[in-house]
């Protein structure tokens, strides 16, 4: 029996690895999930040719392309890790990464910002892959993605969207990306989780948005996130934001305030009043399947 070609995508991340094979007509034929940990504990090469052979060998598929996503910045030939400062692998095994992959499927492999991976899937899923759309995912960082002209843009070196880092934050805080008081140091799940801590609170951190003496914090954190958006939307004119996150997720979360803060900073009378704020997709495989999807499309 012949065996399927596939597109593999795969989304690690500091915990979990989640990965999504689908073939040409874009059906899915795997979806998965492992402890980021068990990959990288044997070697992060050897981890991901192990988990990739498996599901291969146990779903009878072949490799067309593979793609993986990782939090990080990427050359822009997609093939190097540049900076990832929440995987704990030396540079020297990001270097082998691609090459070793490529000789073992013989199949072309890239790598990609995870980011990138979730706008993908959400323009997709939603059906705007014709629109210029920006992606602003508030998790552990400050997400921000560029999709233009049916693909993500990645800038002169690979490395364009680092919204996270603008240097519009708290004034000498350091910053894991090397510099100091950039964005994430005021508007990020660090900064989020790093005030709950400070109270030793009695409810757990998912309920922080529920709690009203949080009124203070939480107002000017959604301002400035807001005011992030914004300068965003301000430069590229977007036909569609997407606004999306571990954090914006949470129960309580003021999504409303957070609407109208953006539209309150973003110029007059364009782009706000063709301005489209949407709802980014939840799930934990999106970034699994944006790979898959990109491995596809890309030529």
């Amino acid at each position: 029996m012949s065996k399927t070609p596939v597109f593999i995508g795969i989304d690690m991340g500091a915990t979990h690895t989640r990965l999504c094979a689908i073939d040409k007509e874009k059906n899915i034929k795997v979806i998965n999930k492992y402890k980021t940990e068990s990959i990288v504990e044997p070697g992060l090469v050897s981890g991901l040719i192990g988990v990739v052979q498996r599901e291969l060998e146990e779903h009878h598929l072949s490799a067309e392309r593979l793609l993986i996503g990782l939090p990080a910045t990427i050359s822009k030939d997609r093939t190097k890790v540049l900076s990832t400062p929440n995987l704990s692998v030396d540079q020297s095994t990001f270097n082998s990464l691609v090459p070793t992959l490529k000789h073992e499927f013989n199949c072309t492999v890239e790598l990609e910002r995870d980011v990138n991976l979730q706008i993908a899937y959400d323009t997709h899923h939603l059906h705007v892959e014709d629109k210029l759309v920006l992606g602003c995912y508030l998790g552990s960082g400050f997400g921000f993605s560029i999709w233009l002209n049916g693909d993500v843009f990645t800038g002169a070196h690979g490395v364009a969207g680092e919204l996270g880092h603008i240097p519009y934050g708290k004034e000498g805080a350091e910053c894991g990306c090397g510099n100091s008081g950039c964005l994430e140091s005021l508007v990020s799940g660090v900064r989020l989780k790093a005030a709950y801590e400070s109270q030793n609170a009695d409810y757990e951190l998912k309920d922080f948005f529920n709690q009203s003496y949080n009124a203070t914090f939480i107002s000017e954190f959604v301002d400035n996130t807001a005011k992030a958006i914004a300068t965003a939307v301000n430069l590229f004119d977007p036909d569609i934001v997407l606004l999306g996150g571990g954090v914006m997720d949470m129960e309580g979360f003021p999504f409303g305030t957070l609407r109208q803060q953006i539209y309150k900073y973003v110029r007059k009378p364009l782009p706000s009043e063709e301005l489209t704020l949407m709802k980014a997709t939840s799930s934990s495989f999106n970034g699994a399947t944006g790979a898959a999807l990109q491995a596809l499309n890309r030529k």
